[in-house]
């Protein structure tokens, strides 16, 4: 008979759990929640900074809820006290509204865990020491997919091709190199995109779900991509307080593994429609 391992069966068991609830996904706190509206764009780009950005190619996707803002050490912090956890260090920069940072790929699915289990939401994660499986019938919070990330980022349906997300100069929406003064910044301050989305070029990288293949534009499925099936690394979106402005283009994607944390990477929660 064929093994197969803790984490597989332990999926298996929250597949049937989820396959067995009726419950009706409640609708998102629209003061925290951005109603994306489903569409069709063209992710990536033909002139990006790096190799991986390219080819454009269409997306198809459907509604999301994505999250106005970055997390914050005062969301993320609630977490930490509850659970036990440690409190990822500030760097003397302040807490409260800046968003937080010194958080892993892992440390963000458990987030979204813990949070759906406050809310009475069916967590969306199976997290083993490494890595994590996505019930993605689920109707609690999650990590949004790159491609989710990068529609959102452009505006949805109500984009209008800007460089960054809702501007095509940087300072109006990002805080990065040039005027961070070197740290993060609260969230919400600078303008927002055209579908109501605040910081998502600079401030701090945002983990999504997907593991990264640098190559996997090429062959991406088009209708709701969720990134290959296996690898090393997760991908990062956005740009971060230390880049230049060409690092924090609606187009940008950096890797990093599972575990990697740093003053520069945070992220934001997502939930199905």
């Amino acid at each position: 008979m064929k093994k197969i391992s803790v984490l597989a069966a332990v999926v298996c068991i929250a597949l049937a759990a989820n396959a067995q609830s009726k419950k009706k996904t409640p609708p998102a706190d629209p003061a925290r929640f951005v109603n994306v509206e489903g569409g069709s764009f063209m992710m990536g780009t033909a002139t990006g900074v790096e190799p991986v950005e390219k080819p454009e190619h269409k997306v198809q996707l459907k509604d999301f809820y994505l999250a106005k803002y970055e997390l914050t050490f005062d969301e993320y912090d609630r977490f930490c006290d509850s659970t036990g956890r440690k409190r990822p260090d500030d760097m003397k920069w302040g807490r409260g509204k800046r968003p937080a940072m010194i958080v892993s790929w892992l440390d963000a699915v458990a987030y979204c865990n813990w949070l759906s289990k406050q809310d009475k939401l069916q967590p969306c994660y199976v997290i083993g020491d490494k890595d994590a499986k996505w019930l993605d019938t689920a109707n609690g919070y999650r990590l949004p997919t790159e491609a989710e990330w990068e529609y959102a980022a452009r505006g949805g349906k109500k984009s209008k091709g800007t460089h960054y997300a809702g501007a095509d100069k940087p300072d109006n929406v990002a805080w990065y190199k040039a005027n961070s003064q070197d740290k993060t910044q609260p969230v919400g301050q600078k303008q927002a995109n055209e579908i109501g989305l605040y910081d998502m070029n600079g401030n701090v990288w945002e983990w999504v779900w997907d593991i990264y293949d640098g190559n996997y534009y090429q062959h991406s499925p088009e209708q709701d991509p969720k990134g290959p099936e296996a690898g090393p690394y997760k991908v990062t979106r956005g740009g971060a307080w230390y880049n230049k402005p060409e690092y924090t283009a609606v187009t940008t994607r950096q890797n990093n593994t599972p575990d990697f944390r740093q003053n520069s990477v945070g992220f934001r929660i997502a939930r199905n429609k």
